[in-house]
């Protein structure tokens, strides 16, 4: 082995060492105990660690870079460890813009995650909407967590099969606009996501008194549980 071999392992070695020591302190300050480790808040740290360590461990492999080459890797990987950094640091903002980008253009996507639960992200205009079916008929619904049961639109409950002789506009409700009368009735199954509500008591708005069906209590009362968590719906069936 030259002497220029030897000179490049040993500084190969103290590098290694540096990063070794200063990945450690960066973790926990020299820690005693196993428990007094904290990846969470240092992880940028060490993303950034690691970036440089990649770059001075490249340039002793490949040999000695050109200036021109030096300051080329410098804002590559300077630029890379910002990314890295700040999207670790941001990540929960990153995630709940992605929600809100979903809503934006999915919005009534009912999406059903892993463990089962269904997942509805809020809307541009701040609303939870369900994209549902109604005895097989698509149905656009407004979570109305104040209404008692579930309304039907005149339309939406036309394409859910119920008829005109069906519909006795008798029971008093109070609304926005005031008193109204909405029909009684009894829905075979409604489906949101991989969920199916079924013998659901509801009612029908008369024509045009009603711009969107609205999700309400006696279907949300068959779930396990429901809550809002920030921009998210999370519907436990």
């Amino acid at each position: 082995m030259s002497g220029r071999e030897i000179a490049r392992f040993v500084v190969l070695a103290v590098i290694i060492g540096a990063c070794v020591a200063a990945g450690l302190y960066a973790v926990a300050n020299w820690p005693t105990q196993p428990e007094d480790f904290d990846f969470d808040d240092t992880g940028p740290r060490l993303v950034a660690l690691s970036a440089l360590a990649i770059v001075f461990l490249a340039s002793l492999v490949f040999g000695q870079p050109k200036v021109r080459d030096i300051l080329k890797g410098i804002v590559f990987w300077g630029g890379l460890t910002a990314v890295l950094v700040t999207g670790y640091t941001y990540r929960a903002e990153l995630v709940q813009g992605g929600y809100r980008v979903l809503g934006a253009l999915a919005p009534g996507l009912a999406v059903t995650q892993e463990d089962g639960t269904i997942l509805i992200v809020r809307d541009a205009t701040g609303h939870f909407v369900l994209d549902g079916k109604v005895n097989e008929a698509p149905v656009h619904f407004l979570l109305d967590t104040g209404a008692s049961a579930v309304v039907l639109t005149y339309e939406d409950a036309r394409k859910a099969g119920f008829l005109d002789t069906e519909l006795v506009f008798r029971v008093p409700v109070s609304t926005a606009n005031g008193r109204a009368l909405v029909a009684p009735i009894r829905i075979s199954e409604i489906h949101v996501g991989d969920a199916t509500f079924r013998n659901i008591r509801g009612f029908v708005a008369r024509e045009g008194a009603l711009e969107n069906s609205l999700f309400g209590m006696t279907a949300l009362d068959r779930l396990q549980r429901w809550h809002i968590e920030g921009d998210k719906l999370v519907m436990v069936p």
